[in-house]
């Protein structure tokens, strides 16, 4: 059985009450057209061969997707009508009673581009991750192709809480990629931070910064007709003022929940520029919904470190997690080891062990080939660097397998290299005793 969705009638009404960037920002942004744009850039065309799901098991997942919501849903946002006060109290009342209703996850797996699809979420979560999101989605795309919703977005009744994130400039087509979500989701997220040319080409993503009225435009089209909250991630302005500005403006629109990378838009390198948690703290104290941090969590010491300089509900990692995805269950690769307080113990697994649970995900949960290649590639990189010709071996295998990929991981080990992840205190001995954190 097919999971599908039938078309979704959409209001196609606009709000006319949106905010000029003159007034809302106080500051010397260039105003810019208001008028709301279609998406006009697709993503780039992968390999043929790594684009095809690595599994034949894909009928009997999209059975197992028609069956994940079986309960009744107690979300206070089910409240049944699309004409709630989306304002004051009553908004903020729900945003936080939704976030307490989840258990105030703290620890949450980034969206990733191809990277934090459902069997890389699964493993995170085992070794602590206590929500995620999934990656990116094109709204436009996955409204018209079958094949696209298919293949990139998977998920399982144990993949919760999960925020599915869209890409979007045009409110009506977000809503219609939202309605076909929410049933299996507990945030429809906005991506309002993502910095790439293709987001430039596409308009969407941090270059909406441009164009807060159609932000607010997304925002509220969402707020006023879908059953779970709406979230959005962001990326500061160089202006600290106008940040907040910013942020107060997509709290009023409806916004229930807020994640802030700490950098700007041009601040691309994560490894040479550090996240101005400073910044995140002066968004959370200004805000009365819940705030996430993002930027520069690199091991578990410094999720401690960033909930307690920005005091925000959570944190989010991204390319830590590639590398090392029980990053969250305290483990640190020898990277970190070097000039920490002491006291690290070398732990019972390394990133080969974590490899091989990820590919046995990914025969439970197929997804693309691509998708699988490059978690070997960030896993496996330190041991690529002393063993070329391994790495070398894979670039050439134009059709992989998990026959082919177990092999790879054998051939490291038979080559004698040692490269143990690291933990501290009893992390791993509640890891190995209850499977998760």
């Amino acid at each position: 059985m097919k999971f599908k969705i039938p078309p979704i009638p959409l209001n196609s009404s606009r709000n006319s009450c949106f905010p000029t960037l003159k007034s809302l920002m106080a500051s010397s942004l260039t105003q810019t057209q208001t008028q709301t744009l279609t998406i006009h850039s697709d993503p780039p065309q992968p390999d043929p061969e790594d684009d095809l799901i690595c599994s034949d098991q894909q009928q009997q997942q999209q059975q197992q997707q028609q069956l994940l919501l079986s309960s009744s849903d107690t979300s206070p946002f089910s409240l049944g009508s699309l004409t709630r006060c989306l304002t004051g109290e009553s908004h903020i009342d729900r945003a936080w009673a939704h976030w307490l209703k989840l258990g105030r996850p703290k620890l949450i797996v980034a969206p990733m581009v191809d990277n934090s699809e459902l069997p890389f979420r699964m493993l995170c979560r085992k070794y602590g991750a206590e929500a995620a999101y999934t990656p990116m989605l094109h709204s436009r795309i996955f409204t018209e192709t079958e094949k696209y919703r298919d293949q990139e977005f998977t998920t399982c009744k144990e993949d919760r809480p999960l925020f599915v994130q869209f890409c979007a400039n045009d409110p009506d087509i977000l809503l219609e990629a939202a309605k076909r979500v929410e049933p299996f989701c507990d945030y429809v997220d906005i991506n309002l931070g993502c910095p790439q040319r293709i987001a430039k080409r596409g308009n969407y993503g941090a270059f909406l910064m441009d164009n807060l009225p159609l932000v607010k435009s997304l925002v509220q089209k969402l707020a006023l007709n879908l059953q779970v909250p709406v979230s959005c991630k962001i990326r500061v302005f160089p202006d600290l003022q106008v940040t907040i500005n910013y942020a107060k403006m997509l709290e009023e629109a409806g916004c229930s929940l807020l994640a802030v990378h700490g950098r700007t838009r041009d601040e691309k390198d994560g490894k040479k520029i550090r996240a101005d948690w400073n910044a995140i703290r002066a968004v959370k104290d200004a805000l009365r919904i819940p705030v996430l941090a993002n930027g520069n969590i690199r091991h578990i010491d410094d999720v401690q470190n960033c909930l307690e300089e920005t005091g925000a509900e959570g944190v989010l990692s991204a390319e830590s997690l590639l590398e090392n995805p029980a990053l969250f269950a305290g483990y640190r690769t020898g990277e970190w080891v070097v000039g920490s307080e002491g006291g690290d113990k070398v732990g019972n697994l390394d990133q080969t062990d974590l490899l091989v649970e990820y590919l046995k995900l990914c025969e439970r949960y197929p997804v693309p080939w691509r998708m699988i290649r490059a978690h070997v590639h960030k896993m496996l990189g330190d041991w690529f660097r002393l063993h070329p010709h391994v790495r070398e071996d894979l670039n050439a295998q134009s059709k992989l397998t998990f026959e082919f990929l177990y092999n790879i991981v054998d051939r490291l080990r038979e080559l004698g290299t040692k490269m143990p992840l690291y933990t501290k205190d009893s992390h791993e001995d509640r890891v190995l005793a209850t499977g998760n954190v």
